[in-house]
């Protein structure tokens, strides 16, 4: 199956958005119906903290940095969000079914490992779910700060065994470090795919909300 191509334990994951596209394209037809099988609930969690950390999320420009089918943006649009919302991904097969649930403003086709399709200074918050274990993390957070306006709010997962072993928590300190951003939460270690037999128990996820300044 085609998740068995992405979704991996053992940390060998490409990040060719090319190659991801592919497999999301793969699943897209029934990735809504078995993720919600595995209990997944990322969407809503991350909802929720844009919108705790957000002043004005109601009416804010969002940006759901790797869209996929659309659970993110059905979740922003559910926790009250009634700004403008653009969605973009890799994954056209994914568009395509994120367009059937009507909650985008604007779907694109975007390599995340390229610049985003957006304007400097552009949106006030960013979700991104699920996503930044195919992609260049220091690429990504860069185009965040380029596209966010000041006092915007980013949330975003990461794996937990990736927060290390690929240096993205020194890579947001040394962000801070710079006055690019605050950290304004950083979780514990959440289950991510709690039903999912093979990686309930090896992996889970860090939930982060950084603002930037």
């Amino acid at each position: 199956m085609a998740h068995e191509k992405i979704i991996r334990t053992d940390g060998k994951v490409s990040r060719s958005g090319a190659v991801n596209a592919e497999s999301y394209d793969e699943w897209a037809s029934d990735y809504d119906r078995e993720l919600a099988s595995w209990g997944y609930d990322a969407p809503e969690q991350a909802a929720g903290l844009l919108k705790g950390h957000l002043p004005g999320f109601e009416s804010a420009a969002i940006l759901d940095c790797g869209c996929g089918t659309g659970l993110t943006g059905a979740a922003l649009r559910a926790a009250g969000a009634r700004g403008d919302l653009t969605g973009v991904d890799a994954s056209e097969a994914s568009l395509e079914t994120a367009k059937l649930k009507k909650v985008y403003d604007r779907l694109e086709y975007a390599d995340l490992n390229k610049r985003l399709p957006l304007d400097d200074a552009s949106v006030d918050g960013i979700l991104c779910i699920g996503v930044l274990t195919y992609l260049e993390e220091a690429a990504i957070f860069k185009e965040w700060l380029r596209v966010l306006r000041a006092g915007g709010v980013a949330v975003f997962t990461s794996r937990d065994d990736f927060w290390q072993s690929r240096g993205i928590a020194e890579m947001l300190s040394r962000l801070e470090l710079e006055g690019r951003w605050e950290a304004l939460h950083v979780s514990q270690p959440m289950p991510y795919l709690p039903g999912n037999p093979d990686f309930a128990d090896k992996v889970k996820a860090i939930y982060a909300v950084y603002g930037k300044l």
